[in-house]
């Protein structure tokens, strides 16, 4: 099992990177079986001491990820369906967790479950499919070595693929991964023009697929696209940007992100750059 390397932070991730760094993360390609609805594997270890603690606040990706989890609330394995709120999670004491990143519009390739049922949820891996799941935690938890436990996580992901989907499947992830390549993309009458699928097409197929609407997905790529040319210092006047990615104006942009992060453009800036 191959790992990935990181080039940049995770897209989305809006803590602050002297409290992220005590996180250790890593991530792992997928087999050829997994491609068509997978993006990766990937680890997180933490080792907290003394009431020490690390809050992740993230913009998550339109992705719904299949967990196993060591220890702490989350032991065993769950599923986290697409978040359509800010992430936040906070990490004490010692930890592991590994995990497989669907593409987005891909949960019904492994799960058989419309995705609107798993959004702003998670819920154990026990319950979404029906049966005991004991053997494969224990696979995936048990090595300390990540590439072992991947080879058992690939194994079993992959036996579960479900090909009866593949059409909508490749059709929802297209067109999801479409909108994340196209900052050009602003209105979901754009999206319907480029895909060749209606409006209300594209509603019913993200509802089944994605767990999110066009719109709040066009939202979120705008969102993160912001949160990165903040944090790579690429976003030196807002008013520009807010024009680029189609806003009506900079207090649009503002308004947008201070509701989804909590926090404004402008200070969301000065945390990473000082002004």
């Amino acid at each position: 099992m191959s790992e990935l390397v990181e080039t940049r932070r995770p897209r989305g991730l809006v803590s602050q990177p002297s409290s992220d760094e005590q996180v250790r993360s890593a991530r792992y390609e997928v087999p050829t079986a997994l491609t068509p609805i997978a993006r990766r594997f990937w680890s997180g270890r933490w080792r907290f001491e003394g009431g020490a603690s690390h809050t992740t606040r993230m913009l998550a990706d339109p992705c719904v990820n299949v967990v196993f989890e060591r220890t702490g609330p989350h032991a065993g394995g769950r599923v986290v369906g697409v978040w359509t709120r800010l992430w936040t999670r906070t990490l004490e004491g010692d930890g592991l967790a590994r995990g497989l990143k669907l593409r987005p519009g891909a949960v019904r390739g492994l799960l058989d479950r419309p995705a609107h049922s798993l959004a702003d949820r998670i819920a154990p891996l026990s319950a979404v499919l029906g049966t005991d799941v004991t053997a494969i935690e224990r696979a995936v938890l048990a090595p300390d070595d990540d590439a072992e436990a991947f080879e058992a996580f690939a194994a079993w992901a992959s036996a579960r693929v479900r090909t009866e989907e593949r059409e909508d499947v490749s059709l929802a992830v297209a067109i999801a991964e479409r909108v994340e390549a196209d900052p050009g993309i602003t209105s979901v009458e754009r999206l319907a023009d480029v895909s060749g699928v209606s409006p209300r097409g594209l509603q019913r197929l993200f509802r089944a697929h994605l767990g999110a609407s066009p719109k709040w997905l066009i939202r979120r790529n705008r969102l993160q696209e912001v949160a990165a040319r903040i944090e790579a210092g690429e976003a030196p006047s807002l008013a520009a940007l807010a024009m680029e990615l189609g806003y009506t104006d900079q207090a649009h942009l503002a308004r947008d992100f201070k509701h989804a992060v909590g926090t404004s453009p402008v200070a969301h800036r000065r945390a990473f750059h000082g002004r």
